[in-house]
């Protein structure tokens, strides 16, 4: 039903403006309802309500949806076509992303030139991270960072060079202080460190403030406004999905009705061009309630100090990899007002949306929240666990149990709506002597060909928790938390720390939930595992690998530190590293590509801590080598090893201070 059709004085037509203080009509609460009654109260001071019935409206007029303004450049790294892949203050887990990220077309090589006239203060090397990076301090004050080089200036270069073999280490950092011209080259770009071909660039004002590149006269070609994914909107543990289709038409689901103290977030996600294929993030999100901002967030610069504001401002949800960010809306949100919305990219392509709260929204089709890429039925969804109910369609069952594991309820699926995302916080509020959910199901139900029968195991807390002691069993494996430093909400719900058993074909392992809850503090985690003492290594959310703890306990007991939730298993790994066949290619050397020999490094678990934990030897002779992370590969010059037919000696150390050596034949060319 349309909102003015409750104002029994007035007779409006649909999209009509409500003008309460020309017509001296008086507000009355007791015959209005509250979306009537603060719109009368809005309208007397001046403000327009729009009347519009949401289940008719059309979508917005393009005009309102996207508006385009580039700002001229002044520095071209390249002085080519390169689109961004990665922008200013994207969510990477525990940080913003400090630069921007330009393609390079899967080439390596690029000649990147000056920016200004300045200095190399200082160039790294390492297989991980910003691989190899030069410093560069303009005239200006300003530095530049230019990561994942796969080569530098010749001069640079042969320094390098000199320093390795001085001290016999791969990875290592020197401070040069060469002049550059603006405009000379300095570097050329490559894939060292991490991903594919592509250059990071930084520019940092100090030792602590960043400033996005964009916004100071670098090229940043964006050819595509911001993309809206979804709304949400919550009252504690009531949560409710709203779709852009929705929004487009003006309505955003509430889950409470006419309740203040609302909490929302929008999944956005920003990209240079088609294909859609790397979600960036956004400069600008801004918010007006009626006429007035009561919300605007812009990424124009960053703190290193402020990184781990990270924790509060975006929100992470299921599945590290797909498209777009949860932002927060840190600000007072009523149900009955019209609210208008802002989002700008780094390249001032804008996108506007108007809305008003409704019980419902035509065109909201909500169940894209429900499809999970995972095995248990528990996930985490805008920092907190949920339970995934629509599985109760397929024959799963969810009992409620105490902290004996005694029955408190005995079929969830009767009580909760399946087809709502649950937070299982909304099941302790319900049952709140709730410490473990079982959930079953037969092999026709799962769909995997074995039937399942587990606990997750419940630690419920609440607002002004920043500390947890929390002891749990999972069948014979103990499990203790210690927790600290954990970030305060801005609603008083039940919040609920859930631990399940999962497993692939190769690995049984431990989810932790809500994944990727970040501490101020730290998360000291044990568990003793009677039938599996190995050591324990954490799963990489994006790169779905296991990373071995560097810092744990030994024996029976494994204990490890970090400062987010993870999953962890104890894993056996008598694999260990294996080399694989040498082969001739080419690499970068001083921005010429030169021979070099290849050696692939095998290993199922076990990793390579740095660039140092590789020593190659000809003979009593140590050879530099580099390492590349991304394919896993040893890298040699051909100008550094003997003829073909010689043999090297290759030990490497992996992450758990296992040390392998293998002897190779150098290949004919």
């Amino acid at each position: 039903m349309a909102r003015f059709t409750k104002i029994s004085l007035l007779t409006l037509s649909v999209g009509s403006v409500l003008s309460i203080a020309a017509n001296n009509i008086t507000c009355d609460a007791s015959k209005m309802d509250a979306f009537a009654y603060e719109d009368c109260i809005a309208a007397q001071r001046g403000a327009k309500i729009d009347n519009t019935d949401f289940s008719e409206r059309t979508a917005p007029p393009p005009e309102l949806v996207a508006e385009t303004y580039v700002e001229p450049f002044s520095y071209d790294p390249f002085g080519r076509d390169a689109y961004l892949t990665s922008s200013f203050g994207e969510n990477r887990g525990t940080r913003y992303h400090a630069g921007i990220d330009y393609s390079t077309q899967m080439e390596e090589g690029w000649p990147i030139s000056a920016p200004e006239n300045g200095y190399v203060r200082e160039v790294k090397t390492s297989p991980f991270g910003y691989g190899k990076v030069m410093f560069f301090e303009g005239n200006s004050g300003k530095t530049w960072v230019f990561a994942h080089q796969s080569s530098f200036a010749p001069a640079i270069d042969n320094l390098v060079r000199q320093k390795q073999y001085s001290t016999k280490s791969n990875d290592i950092s020197i401070k040069p202080n060469t002049y550059f011209r603006k405009g000379e080259t300095l570097t050329y770009s490559g894939s060292t460190g991490i991903g594919n071909p592509h250059l990071h660039l930084e520019v940092r004002l100090n030792k602590d403030d960043i400033v996005s590149p964009c916004q100071i006269g670098v090229k940043c070609i964006d050819t595509i406004a911001p993309q809206i994914f979804g709304v949400a909107v919550w009252q504690g543990n009531n949560l409710a999905l709203t779709t852009d289709e929705a929004l487009r038409e003006g309505c955003v689901e509430t889950p409470v009705k006419n309740e203040f103290n609302l909490s929302m977030a929008i999944k956005i996600a920003d990209y240079s061009r088609e294909p859609k294929e790397n979600p960036m993030a956004i400069r600008r999100l801004e918010m007006w309630r009626y006429d007035e901002k009561i919300y605007s967030k812009v990424m124009d610069t960053l703190s290193y100090k402020k990184m781990i504001d990270i924790r509060n401002e975006l929100l992470w949800a299921e599945e590290a990899d797909t498209a777009g960010d949860w932002h927060y809306i840190n600000a007072k949100i009523g149900p009955i007002s019209a609210y208008r919305i802002e989002i700008e990219d780094f390249s001032g392509h804008i996108t506007k949306r108007q809305f008003s709260f409704r019980q419902s929204c035509k065109n909201n089709a909500t169940s894209w929240i429900l499809k999970q890429n995972q095995n248990t039925p528990v996930y985490t969804f805008l920092s907190k666990s949920m339970l995934d109910l629509f599985r109760c369609e397929s024959g799963y069952k969810f009992q409620a149990l105490d902290k004996d594991e005694q029955v408190i309820n005995s079929d969830l699926c009767k009580v909760f709506d399946h087809n709502k995302p649950t937070p299982i916080g909304k099941i302790v509020e319900t049952f709140p002597e709730t410490r473990f959910i079982r959930y079953s199901a037969d092999a026709a139900s799962t769909g995997t060909g074995r039937s399942v029968n587990e606990l997750i195991a419940l630690h419920p807390y609440g607002k002004y928790k920043t500390g947890i002691n929390w002891y749990t069993q999972l069948g014979d494996v103990s499990i203790s938390q210690k927790i600290s430093g954990i970030p305060v909400v801005g609603d008083t719900a039940v919040r609920v720390l859930a631990v399940t058993r999962n497993q692939t074909d190769s690995v049984d392992f431990f989810e932790f939930h809500p994944k990727g809850l970040q501490f101020y503090g730290k998360w000291n985690v044990c568990i003793e595992n009677s039938a599996n003492p190995a050591p324990l290594y954490w799963l990489g959310e994006s790169t779905r690998r296991w990373f071995y703890f560097e810092k744990q306990t030994g024996g029976k007991k494994r204990c490890a530190t970090t400062n987010e939730l993870r999953d962890l298993a104890n894993i056996s790994d008598e694999e260990g590293i294996t080399l694989g066949f040498p082969y001739w290619s080419d690499t970068f050397y001083a921005g010429q590509r030169v021979q070099a020999l290849k050696i692939p490094v095998y290993s199922k678990y076990a990793g390579i801590p740095d660039g140092n934990a590789i020593v190659v030897k000809a003979g009593s002779k140590w050879i530099a080598a580099e390492y590349d992370s991304e394919p896993r590969e040893i890298i040699l010059n051909s100008e550094d090893i003997p003829d073909s037919g010689e043999t090297l000696t290759i030990q490497i150390t992996d992450d758990s201070k296992r040390k392998t050596t293998n002897r190779i034949v150098i290949p004919a060319f």
